[in-house]
């Protein structure tokens, strides 16, 4: 068939139509697929599938939603990391978990890491590492409060290893404590004890041959200082206590103090009874009968502690030097001093605590209980210099009158058992406390 000119544009149209429809139909099954990779990625996104909806995504070319899935993926593992570091926490893993904790860049949880790991040593009673763990964490909230806590537990623990008279154990616990209260005193005496341990002592209160005398629960022996009382079962619970009897530094009986000794049921304490208050020379008569307590309570395993001072008449100014004395030159903190109707109504000025000494008995937390017929407290310029320098003081007034009328009351009604840790403080009608500051008027006011 012969063609003619006039077909050409026939057949180039044909072929446009052609071309026109094949682009279309492709167009139209990118488009479609590019819908079907939107609609699988969305689906594994909704599902949680981050790792496969960024497939669908990158497969359409989506950087920002392929970047949205790195994110998410991200934080599920951190989540999980996250989980897994609580986890060991909770299983006392701490350091393990503390690391992870670090890793997530979670370092408030890395503390908490080491503050619960600290107080797991507490309870495994390793002091000393977890108040070193506790200080590292600086103002972590409550660490200060726990170090305190911590130190107060390993206090009382070398506190009962000292009464105990476990030296060298008590020694280990006082030095983790550093100068943390009196630790570095009471180190000090527990040295002190192991050195006389090892040396002996030249004057024993017991010795070879002498046993002295048997009365109800103790024994009794005589001494060149004075009568010593030591109780038949003694321990970390016996306490101490020396009596200072009145006069002018002579020798005197103790009669109406021993007889004290005698009762039914005296406190659990080792007792010295000197035979003169050293008014003239205090300084070595203090020193004297601390020695010979120190011997005592040496050679019944007992170390001295809740000490209580008692004076009667012109002994009350022994009593109350003794207090200072023992604190400056051994560290020895008296609970209590007792002094009964003082001499010369405290006006032998020359015998009166020191303002230095009133700061040292008011260093050492001793309490003074001054027991006086009536009419003594701040009008004596002694108490109110003791008052004026922070010294703990309350003035008894006793019903009775008298040094021995304030003492055998004292020993009757419980006073001094109640020093000794025996009892309470007595409350009825032969005593009016009046605990005395810088503000206080007693006797002028009552």
């Amino acid at each position: 068939m012969k063609r003619t000119g006039k077909e050409l544009p026939i057949i180039l149209a044909a072929l446009a139509v052609l071309a026109a429809l094949g682009y279309g139909g492709a167009r139209w099954h990118q488009n479609k697929v590019w819908e079907e990779n939107l609609a699988a990625a969305q689906s594994c996104y909704e599902a949680g599938d981050y790792a496969a909806a960024k497939e669908w995504f990158q497969k359409n070319g989506m950087t920002d939603e392929m970047a949205d899935c790195d994110a998410q993926l991200a934080r599920l593992q951190k989540e999980a990391d996250y989980a897994s570091a609580e986890r060991l926490l909770a299983e006392g893993k701490y350091l393990d978990a503390r690391d992870a904790f670090l890793t997530l860049g979670e370092t408030q949880r890395a503390q908490d890491c080491d503050y619960a790991r600290a107080l797991s040593m507490l309870e495994a009673e390793r002091y000393d590492e977890a108040i070193a763990l506790l200080e590292a964490l600086g103002d972590y909230p409550g660490a200060a409060d726990t170090i305190t806590r911590m130190k107060d537990a390993l206090y009382d623990k070398a506190l009962e290893a000292t009464y105990a008279c476990r030296m060298d154990e008590a020694i280990a616990l006082w030095n983790q404590l550093g100068d943390y209260r009196d630790a570095v005193t009471l180190c000090r005496r527990c040295n002190e004890r192991i050195v006389t341990m090892a040396q002996g002592n030249v004057e024993p209160v017991r010795y070879p041959g002498y046993t002295g005398m048997d009365i109800g629960s103790g024994t009794l022996y005589w001494h060149r200082v004075g009568e010593v009382y030591v109780p038949k079962e003694v321990g970390p619970e016996t306490r101490c206590m020396i009596f200072f009897p009145g006069g002018y530094d002579e020798s005197l009986p103790n009669n109406y103090m021993t007889e004290y000794i005698y009762s039914d049921s005296p406190p659990n304490a080792i007792m010295l009874f000197c035979y003169a208050n050293g008014l003239y020379h205090m300084p070595d008569k203090i020193e004297d009968a601390y020695r010979v307590l120190e011997e005592a309570a040496l050679e019944n395993d007992v170390f001295i502690h809740d000490l209580v001072l008692c004076g009667a008449s012109n002994g009350a100014y022994t009593a109350c030097m003794t207090a200072a004395q023992l604190y400056e030159d051994h560290g020895v903190c008296a609970s209590y001093v007792l002094t009964f109707d003082a001499g010369m109504h405290w006006q032998i000025e020359s015998q009166n605590l020191s303002p230095e000494q009133c700061d040292s008995a008011a260093a050492a937390g001793t309490a003074f209980l001054l027991l006086e017929g009536g009419g003594v407290g701040m009008n004596v310029r002694a108490i109110e210099l003791m008052v004026a320098h922070g010294v703990d003081v309350t003035v008894v007034e006793c019903a009775a009158a008298g040094h021995y009328g304030i003492i055998y009351d004292a020993m009757a009604y419980g006073m001094i058992d109640w020093t000794l840790g025996q009892g309470d403080r007595p409350e009825n009608s032969n005593y009016t406390y009046y605990k005395l500051d810088r503000n206080s008027t007693y006797p002028w006011t009552k």
